[in-house]
């Protein structure tokens, strides 16, 4: 157990299996964006060019790290996991958060009517990520030491890179 952490640490395979059941839905909306084409994937910057990618690129590589921490105990890549956590998962569950909020409303605010996003492909892209994240972040990483100062910078910049990618994208998309 950590000293400043209120439960006990949970053992390296519930770790590892959270890890690799999470790669394995992440793969799945990967495998959806692939297999289920629609007019954004010819655009610049293909589906990268939507933050709920965006965050599920971030999920996709912390788990990896959290994969490789759990199978060789490395410090380096626990340390990088958790870095990368505390970045990825407040950005997936504000994306899980507004997502959901806006479906509630108006579906057609988020999604045109004549794309088809089914259910479990939704599910996948809007909900799972933010699932898989915060339970690795309060259940299985050390507590966070992280500043209010930092916090709001590391998200500021994140903020910021996401508005410039974005006009770049429409630059060359005119979308």
């Amino acid at each position: 157990k950590h000293p400043l952490q209120r439960i006990q640490s949970p053992s390296r395979s519930v770790s590892f299996f959270t890890h690799a059941l999470g790669l394995l839905s992440f793969s799945g909306s990967y495998w959806y964006l692939v297999n289920f084409p629609n007019p954004i994937n010819a655009s610049y910057g293909w589906h990268f060019q939507y933050l709920t990618i965006i965050g599920l690129l971030l999920a996709t590589l912390t788990f990896i790290f959290g994969l490789l921490a759990d199978i060789t105990l490395s410090p380096r890549f626990f340390a990088a996991k958790n870095t990368l956590s505390l970045c990825s998962t407040p950005l997936e569950v504000l994306i899980s958060v507004l997502y959901w909020t806006i479906v509630a409303i108006d579906r057609t605010l988020v999604i045109p009517p004549e794309f088809v996003l089914h259910l479990p492909a939704d599910i996948g892209f809007h909900l799972m990520p933010a699932l898989f994240l915060a339970w690795d972040l309060l259940a299985l990483s050390p507590p966070w030491t992280i500043k209010n100062l930092p916090a709001v910078g590391i998200s500021a910049v994140l903020a910021f890179s996401y508005w410039g990618w974005v006009e770049h994208c429409y630059s060359h998309n005119g979308l």
